[in-house]
């Protein structure tokens, strides 16, 4: 019984995939003739003119054939260029990055909705600089040292190409893309709220709850935005994307199996050091410091967050058979009317399954999910 337990273990054979592999993957031509090359390109390519053309839906296929694309390219340039491959790679990095970034580019909604989620020490504008400076150093130090490593195992003979091919199913396909918040890469940095937040320093204030629940008012400087945001640029927009397309590379010049695993689960740390749970700000305008037509701009949004509290507020408030109306004083503001508590009224005026007014552990059939 053993010894048929040891064959099967012995068919599963490491060396004799990568062979397999090697066979379709390894490079004998010259780089203009290598079919990753063009193969890669073509599947990147056309994934990326498709995200221009109709927008990012977040298709979980689409986005493992950009992975597959962008692999394939990344390690022809590995296999017919050595250490100057690990180059191009991080210029084909650096090109996806901005791609990536104006495809994903949403305005930010913060000072319509006056509030803002930091989700990361750098967006966390109420923390102490100096935490942010050590925090850059480190995460810095420790992706220059994984490039340090993927530059010096470039120079060796190893290539497992079943490694490679793992990663691709293990590792970037099922940890890191089209996971959302979930990402083991964590989340992409927010260009768009912290280009609002530099352009706006000075004409607004922020607040937040500080230690022992009390509200914290302050004001943050320009310069340290600005410094925040380049911060937050490299670590979770370059690097992060460096990480994510260099680690099959990596763990494809690696030796042993419990080496793949425990750099499989390890890579991602660097990345992720600066994540922390999400923490609420909010914005309120200082029309004191601004000009003229930075006040039109503010007051122009403010008149759209009032009409979308007039056309939400009412229309929710219906169902529990609210009466809503406006005060004389500010056109803009909804002041609630009475709730209506007679029974017969509230049978009459409400859906069949409305909850009971006045009882809050009433409770209804939730809607259905379009």
């Amino acid at each position: 019984m053993a010894s048929t337990g040891s064959r099967a273990l012995a068919s599963i054979d490491l060396d004799y995939l990568n062979e397999i592999l090697s066979s379709v993957l390894a490079s004998e031509t010259e780089w203009y003739l290598d079919w990753k090359l063009w193969t890669g390109f073509i599947l990147w390519s056309g994934v990326i003119f498709k995200w221009v053309r109709y927008g990012y839906r977040g298709v979980y296929w689409v986005k493992a054939v950009y992975t597959l694309g962008m692999n394939l390219v990344l390690l022809c340039f590995v296999q017919q260029f050595g250490t100057a491959g690990i180059y191009l790679c991080f210029v084909q990095i650096l090109l996806q990055t901005a791609i990536s970034t104006w495809v994903f580019w949403k305005p930010s909604d913060m000072l319509l909705s006056g509030r803002f989620a930091a989700r990361n020490i750098y967006e966390d504008i109420g923390g102490p600089g100096l935490q942010v400076a050590f925090l850059f150093i480190g995460q810095v130090s420790l992706l220059l040292m994984y490039f340090c490593a993927l530059f010096r195992a470039a120079e060796t003979p190893t290539r497992n190409y079943a490694y490679w091919a793992t990663s691709y199913f293990a590792v970037q396909m099922s940890a890191f893309f089209n996971r959302g918040a979930n990402s083991q890469l964590g989340q992409v940095w927010n260009g768009s709220l912290w280009l609002a937040i530099v352009q706006n320093v000075n004409h607004v204030s922020f607040s937040c709850a500080a230690f022992g629940g009390e509200e914290m008012h302050f004001r943050v400087s320009r310069l340290e935005m600005v410094g925040r945001g380049l911060a937050g640029i490299v670590v979770n927009n370059m690097f992060r994307e460096a990480l994510a397309f260099t680690v099959p590379i990596m763990l494809m010049f690696l030796s042993s199996p419990f080496e793949f695993v425990g750099s499989c689960l390890a890579l991602n740390f660097i990345v992720t050091l600066d994540d922390m749970e999400a923490k609420e700000y909010k914005v309120s305008p200082d029309r004191s410091t601004m000009d003229l037509e930075v006040q039109k701009s503010f007051s122009d949004m403010e008149s759209q967050r009032s009409r979308k509290a007039r056309t939400t507020l009412p229309e929710a408030s219906s169902k529990y058979s609210m009466k809503d109306t406006w005060s004389e004083d500010s056109p803009r503001t909804i002041v609630p009317g009475q709730l209506v508590a007679n029974a017969e009224t509230n049978a009459a005026t409400c859906e069949p399954d409305a909850p009971e007014l006045g009882n809050p552990s009433a409770k209804s059939e939730p809607e259905e999910l379009v």
